[in-house]
């Protein structure tokens, strides 16, 4: 579904993540305003982690904007990232949504991007947002919707995912 012209309203006057270095793509929803951030994990200057090759860090915007990592629950349930090498990159999957395949690429020269395939398209990820149904919370959320910012061809998109 192409969704791009038209207005989400409930992601309006949501900030993008302070810290762009090695950032691959973020997770909004729309029970506040806090940013999950998944970025390159480098172990040194510029070597990238083979074990665990993307770091899942929190933007708390509640709490004057500090970085955190994922508290172990958000790790364990809903925003951590299992990662496994391929030939040519990655595959990752986020474990509240395990069957939603990302690969990470990491070209020479050219900087790091992560797809995905929503809807038979696939997309080059920039950021994703949670639409979560009223009354539900924690460990019993449940979700409306998903969108899928990024580029197709070159060509922003937005992708719709109804779990």
């Amino acid at each position: 579904m192409f969704l791009a012209g038209l207005p989400i309203i409930a992601q309006e006057g949501y900030p993008e993540p302070s810290d762009k270095n090695g950032l691959l793509f973020y997770i909004q929803h729309n029970r506040g305003k806090n940013t999950f951030f998944y970025s390159l994990n480098y172990r040194g200057k510029h070597q990238l982690d083979q074990d665990d090759p993307i770091k899942v860090q929190r933007e708390l915007y509640d709490e004057d904007g500090a970085i955190k990592p994922l508290s172990a629950v958000q790790r364990a349930f809903a925003y951590g990232i299992s990662t496994k090498k391929r030939q040519h990159g990655y595959e990752a999957a986020i474990v509240s949504m395990p069957s939603q395949k990302l690969y990470l690429f990491t070209p020479a020269h050219k900087p790091a991007y992560v797809e995905t395939t929503v809807n038979g398209k696939s997309i080059r990820l920039k950021r994703i947002f949670i639409k979560q149904k009223d009354g539900t919370s924690g460990l019993g959320t449940k979700v409306d919707y998903i969108l899928f910012y990024g580029t197709h061809n070159n060509k922003a998109v937005i992708e719709k995912l109804i779990p």
